[in-house]
């Protein structure tokens, strides 16, 4: 997500405008309920597709049953679709995940919810759907195993990434593989990072512990910044003008929002603990 605190007003407009064409998307291609899927990854990747070819862009506003009071500004493109898409798909393939992990009934429901839609995502990019199926299946074996290699396990997200990230092909489709790649690393190694207290406190799998016990020890911060580098490398490599300032402010910044405050917490708890 972006990192609104250092935003100005109109930027905030204009990232909240994509937001809500996206969420807009989603339910006119997939039924309102799908709507409650909605992440702020596809909103980023829309950003980065639109800033890549420039399409034709539609703009309105208007009231939704989230924003009752008042209308919302919205943006979409060819692009706003195609995130949709590959929003519920994920969506879909996250629930059954969560089941087979967890026996989570109430994803097992969600996922039977989305599977028509996801039949019909299949057909239109389906070698998008192969990939995501394919790498989360040989994730999924690997957190079964409970693998103590982050690099095998963020590999398997970075691809699943990869291949959202470069939906036509093209001269630029290395280049947009790449940085899918990486920041599918990155998001993996930072959500088991964030994850780690909560999973040993209920006893589950998170790879960040496991390698640590593996390998006496972790850091987490430089691990990060390496992967974030490469991506942000593979970034400025790709010729962008339109809303550059939005998707430096993810890339830079936004990405380390969660990292930040849970380091805020840790440090007044120490201190709280410190205290004469």
């Amino acid at each position: 997500m972006a990192n609104q605190a250092i935003l100005s007003d109109e930027q905030i407009d204009r990232y909240r405008a994509v937001y809500c064409g996206l969420c807009r998307a989603i339910g006119r291609r997939h039924g309102q309920a799908a709507r409650l899927s909605l992440t702020y990854d596809m909103t980023f990747l829309v950003l980065l597709l639109d800033s890549l070819e420039e399409p034709d862009l539609a703009t309105g506003k208007k009231g939704c049953v989230a924003h009752p009071v008042g209308k919302q500004n919205w943006r979409q493109s060819k692009w706003t679709d195609y995130g949709a898409d590959m929003n519920v798909a994920l969506a879909y393939y996250n629930c059954l995940d969560d089941w087979d992990d967890d026996r989570n009934v109430v994803k097992y429901a969600c996922a039977t919810a989305l599977r028509p839609a996801c039949r019909n995502i299949r057909e239109r990019w389906p070698e998008q759907c192969r990939r995501m199926a394919d790498s989360l299946e040989r994730l999924g074996a690997l957190e079964r195993e409970r693998s103590a290699s982050l690099d095998d396990t963020s590999q398997c997200f970075g691809q699943l990434m990869a291949g959202l990230f470069a939906p036509q092909g093209g001269y630029w489709q290395p280049t947009l593989e790449r940085l899918g790649d990486w920041l599918g690393r990155f998001i993996y190694v930072m959500d088991a990072v964030l994850d780690e207290e909560a999973d040993r406190k209920k006893g589950r799998y998170n790879p960040v512990t496991a390698f640590r016990e593996a390998n006496g020890g972790f850091e987490p911060l430089p691990v990060l910044e390496m992967l974030i580098g490469e991506s942000t490398l593979a970034f400025e490599a790709l010729p962008l003008e339109q809303d550059l300032d939005l998707l430096r402010n993810i890339l830079y910044s936004g990405v380390w929002t969660q990292w930040v405050n849970t380091q805020k917490k840790a440090q007044k708890r120490q201190e709280g603990t410190t205290e004469p």
